[in-house]
């Protein structure tokens, strides 16, 4: 079937198809780590994740949401039994569609009682808050935007930091959920309870007053100096030295979580600080009429206390199945503040095994959930290519960096294609290129930088002095296994206008025989760099600054650009991935005005809705592309900001609405260096003859479109000629230039 497909591409190259291009999630592919087959593999990576569960699917099991502050991207995850009838988190991208854009934070709790978990998650100074209105089918209504609380200036906006977390728990013991945040200077907390039972006789309403000045009688400026039986009749926050303060000192950043931590029917408090890398638990020794809080353990928990570099948040969800909540410790920054922050160990699980109101716990691991799934910390940048010869696509995946002993280093993973569908790391640091050089932000690449029709690996980097391009000629032929060696390393020099973070291709944009080299800007332009020069001497001159008249749009921003034939039309489209997490597609781009780019219809299949749309993947998306599955049909391995990938197959119709002949044979590249390879549409046998008429050698092909080659570094330069001789047809004879 696979050869059919291919000879209905083969006899139709050149023709024009539908225009549309489309892909879906798909889970076929499998990814072996470490000995274990990552379950979720392809669920995108976690960077500063915000745990909440509510039910998805329709059995009785509630499923997991993870909001990453980093992209305000949710990721869902079903509760799953495997064959042992153990539960496990199976990735579920069909339901992330069904939420609305969420942006910081999200917290799913059930508001009125109805058995369906509600969202309140960030506005603008404050919160909004949608009720879960599902039947058969997830659905959502905003009901208040903001959420309103009484105070002393009447009715306002419930203040919440956009930084923040507040916490969302029936604090008094009523039956409602009431609401405590931090106020605007972050130094105390306030509490605003919910008076649906009190005046309505049910929860269905969100009718809030504060509570008092301070809630627990205590202010803070950071961290570690909390001050205990404070005044609470004043705003004002005390400094440093436990005096009150003449000036209000902003120092907004808090992360709270209320619970019951011994048992006692009272809330207590922990909290996380921007400024901080533990977080402090206070005791409450009040009662349901009044916290008060008299000391703080900063420590906490005192088993292994929580160690971020900075700004831990925490979470209390049931995340073993044990019917008891756990505690989950994240990052809650919007970034890796410093390159400090390890992203592959970014979410600190502590099993509880002693009671929701009176909890034991116990640290079980440091990547709950990233052990699951292909997650190499922070902007995963792949590429294919066959590296190994072997006939399929491996996939290598470069990273921000990660710090360890030599400090912080960006690497490069390599992946074996083992066929079936498989995948395996086979080394996290290629050609150890970490421990040679102090590179971040890598983004590895294939192409023929050398002119000499072999591809070489490259790679861009960004380095103190600023940004650098390389690449290691590979001195093996194609279709074999690449020969690289890293002294023989080359950097590129007098390229224009290359700042940190930009993400070249090298592509024949004009359509001359030369790559030229494109440059997505983290602006969102894209620079066209016309190659002046020749493919083994190129000379990259500034042509364009907003190619195809792409301006500057810092909200999508940080263009990362791949060309492949998404069509089978032999024209190559170029794909853009973008820093809001969607892709564009612009079809056969070298036909494309320069001035005016047209971007063609695509999108990822909403498996909930059926139809074609711009699903949110990730953020700060690189995208690389090759056919894994043997249908011949492109599909997409895409890297995510948060250190992960995500694989959409493709399933581009491919309709023929014309009937030209192709080309019979290609002969490449020519001029030549080094080698000169040859692919056919028919098998036949093939002559390398000098000017003499001399045979100096002799290949031949069996299978439709097979490629050949001849090695001619050892011949004089000079004109060759090809001889293709096939069984029934004519005779063909191409000249050949050789030029080292």
């Amino acid at each position: 079937m696979k050869k059919l497909i291919l000879l209905l591409l083969l006899s139709n190259l050149g023709k024009s198809f539908a225009q549309n291009f489309t892909f879906q999630y798909n889970n076929t592919l499998k990814v072996i780590q470490n000995g274990q087959t990552l379950t979720n593999a392809f669920a995108g990576g976690l960077n500063a994740p915000q745990f909440s569960k509510c039910h998805l699917d329709n059995d009785n099991v509630e499923d997991l949401v993870v909001f990453d502050r980093t992209n305000a991207k949710i990721t869902t995850f079903l509760a799953k039994k495997d064959n042992a009838g153990k539960y496990f988190w199976q990735y579920a991208p069909e339901f992330e569609s069904v939420f609305p854009s969420i942006q910081h934070w999200m917290l799913l709790v059930d508001y009125d009682s109805d058995g369906k978990k509600d969202i309140f998650t960030y506005t603008p100074a404050g919160i909004k808050v949608y009720r879960n209105i599902s039947t058969d089918k997830i659905a959502w209504q905003l009901i208040t935007d903001p959420l309103y609380s009484t105070g002393y200036s009447g009715r306002i906006n419930l203040y919440t930091a956009s930084t923040d977390i507040p916490a969302i728990v029936d604090v008094d013991n009523d039956g409602d959920l009431d609401i405590v945040a931090f106020d605007s200077s972050g130094n105390f907390l306030l509490f605003h309870k919910n008076f649906s039972q009190e005046n309505y006789k049910d929860n269905t309403h969100l009718e809030f007053k504060r509570v008092g000045d301070c809630w627990g009688n205590f202010f803070k400026e950071h961290f570690e100096d909390a001050r205990f039986n404070q005044d609470c009749g004043s705003n004002t926050p005390v400094g440093g030295n436990g005096n009150a303060s003449s000036q209000k000192v902003e120092h907004s950043g808090n992360a709270l979580l209320v619970i019951d931590l011994d048992g006692d029917g009272l809330k207590d408090a922990l909290y996380g600080h921007v400024t901080a890398n533990r977080v402090a638990a206070l005791s409450n020794n009040g009662n349901l009429n009044q916290t008060i809080f008299t000391k703080a353990d900063y420590y906490f928990p005192n088993q292994k206390p929580i160690d971020f570099s900075v700004f831990p948040a925490i979470y209390y969800e049931d995340l073993d199945f044990d019917g008891i909540k756990d505690l989950i410790a994240a990052p809650n920054g919007y970034d890796n503040a410093l390159q400090t922050v390890d992203y592959q160990n970014s979410a600190w699980f502590f099993k509880n095994s002693g009671q929701n109101n009176k909890p034991i716990l116990t640290y079980q691991q440091s990547n709950f959930l990233q052990n699951t799934m292909v997650d190499l910390g922070e902007n995963a940048t792949p590429v294919l290519v066959d590296i190994d010869g072997d006939g399929d696509k491996d996939l290598f995946v470069g990273n921000a960096g990660n710090r360890g002993d030599t400090g912080y280093r960006a690497n490069i993973a390599l992946y074996e294609n083992k066929g079936n569908n498989t995948f395996e790391l086979k080394t996290a640091d290629f050609l150890d290129l970490s421990k040679a050089q102090q590179l971040f932000e890598i983004k590895p690449f294939v192409t023929d930088m050398n002119g000499d029709g072999t591809e070489d690996f490259g790679f861009t980097a960004n380095t103190f002095n600023g940004m650098t391009i390389q690449y290691i000629p590979n001195r093996a032929p194609r279709n074999q296994a690449f020969s690289l060696k890293l002294s023989e390393i080359v950097t590129l020099s007098k390229i224009n206008n290359l700042s940190n973070g930009d993400s070249p291709l090298f592509f024949d944009l004009d359509n001359d025989g030369k790559k030229d080299l494109l440059i997505g800007k983290g602006s969102g332009r894209i620079e066209f760099h016309k190659n002046s020069g020749s493919n083994e001497n190129p000379n990259y001159v500034l042509t364009k600054e907003e190619l195809g008249g792409l301006t500057s749009d810092y909200l999508s921003g940080n263009v990362s650009l791949a060309a492949a034939d998404l069509n089978g039309d032999g024209k190559a489209e170029l794909i853009t991935g973008n820093r809001d997490g969607t892709f564009k597609v612009y079809k056969n781009i070298i036909d494309q005005s320069q001035n005016l780019f047209k971007e063609d219809s695509s999108g990822v299949l909403n498996d909930l809705t059926g139809k074609h749309e711009h699903l949110k993947l990730g953020g700060m998306l690189s995208i690389t592309v090759g056919d894994l599955d043997g249908d011949v049909i492109p599909d997409f391995i895409v890297g995510t900001n948060s250190g992960g990938l995500r694989f959409l197959k493709g399933t581009t119709k491919f309709t023929v609405t014309g009937n030209e002949e192709s080309k019979s044979a290609l002969i490449y590249p020519n001029p030549a260096n080094h080698y000169i390879y040859i692919k056919n549409t028919y098998p036949a046998e093939y002559h390398l003859i000098d000017f003499s008429g001399k045979d100096l050698g002799r290949k031949t092909s069996t299978n439709l479109n097979e490629e050949v080659y001849f090695d001619l570094s050892t011949y004089p330069n000079g004109t060759y000629f090809i001889r293709i001789m096939a069984e029934g047809k004519a005779p063909i004879t191409e000249k050949v230039l050789l030029n080292k």
